[in-house]
């Protein structure tokens, strides 16, 4: 595996048309402090430059992915609202990119990490995952989660969980429609592994389009959303993707796509 970047906090490395953006942060349970903001929108930008990476799975290292705002500083009054903006910044990049994004939730995953992964394409949890949203706990807004949760779990449950502040597991929160896949725990990287290959294996010209499209879904009124197929599907269609998809379906093989 090849490493792109490498900071203090937070590691990117590359397996062909994979990226593994690993939190290394894990005697803190990777909590995101201040540096933590601006590292991970170096490794965003890092990740939209490379035009060869298909897939991004974003991961923890140790015993959590992440419990999201480091407290300390935060209790230290370290944290201004710049950090909030630098956050979701970074959260809306991995959000538009043109590459399919997972999540990899294990151990915790509360606040910000939990505003990260809903910001992700797709979420992979382990079934006792520790999974919430505790700032109203320091009287604070779990950023745009506001705005994307009820879009996943609906608004009753996630004014629950937001209003709350309690957390559920990730076997809940699958039942929820919340998670996407739950993997054995004492397996996790392997499975997670194994999910990222999948995706990347139906991770096509016309697979990324449609996450643009499907980004979009809830803010988008219908004529703007028609317009924007268009354009996107005609990229879909004329692309070497679509070219290798046809000569393989008349071949009798699976693609393999640029």
């Amino acid at each position: 595996m090849e490493t792109l970047l490498e900071l203090e906090r937070m590691k990117l490395e590359k397996e062909g048309r994979l990226a593994w953006l690993t939190f290394t942060r894990e005697a803190a349970l990777n909590a995101m402090d201040n540096d933590a903001t601006f590292e991970i929108n170096r490794m965003a930008l890092a990740l939209l430059e490379d035009s060869d990476v298909r897939v991004v799975v974003i991961r923890g290292r140790g015993r959590a992915f992440s419990t999201g705002i480091d407290l300390k500083e935060y209790a230290a009054h370290k944290i201004d609202m710049t950090y909030h903006e630098r956050w979701e910044e970074a959260l809306r990049r991995f959000e538009t990119m043109e590459k399919v994004v997972i999540a990899g939730m294990h151990g915790y995953c509360l606040g910000g990490a939990l505003q990260l992964a809903l910001a992700c394409d797709i979420r992979v949890s382990t079934a006792d995952c520790q999974i919430g949203l505790p700032a109203v706990k320091e009287s604070l807004i779990p950023g745009l989660s506001t705005w994307r949760l009820p879009k996943y779990i609906g608004w009753g449950r996630a004014k629950k969980m937001t209003l709350g502040g309690g957390n559920i597991t990730g076997e809940e929160a699958l039942r929820i429609g919340l998670v996407d896949h739950i993997v054995a725990a004492d397996d996790f990287q392997g499975q997670l592994h194994g999910v990222a290959r999948d995706y990347l294996a139906a991770c096509s010209t016309g697979a990324r389009m449609s996450k643009l499209m499907l980004s979009g879904a809830f803010a988008t009124d219908y004529d703007s959303a028609l317009k924007a197929y268009f354009t996107l599907q005609k990229r879909a269609q004329y692309s070497p993707d679509a070219r290798e998809a046809a000569a393989a379906y008349l071949s009798g093989r699976k693609p393999e796509w640029q």
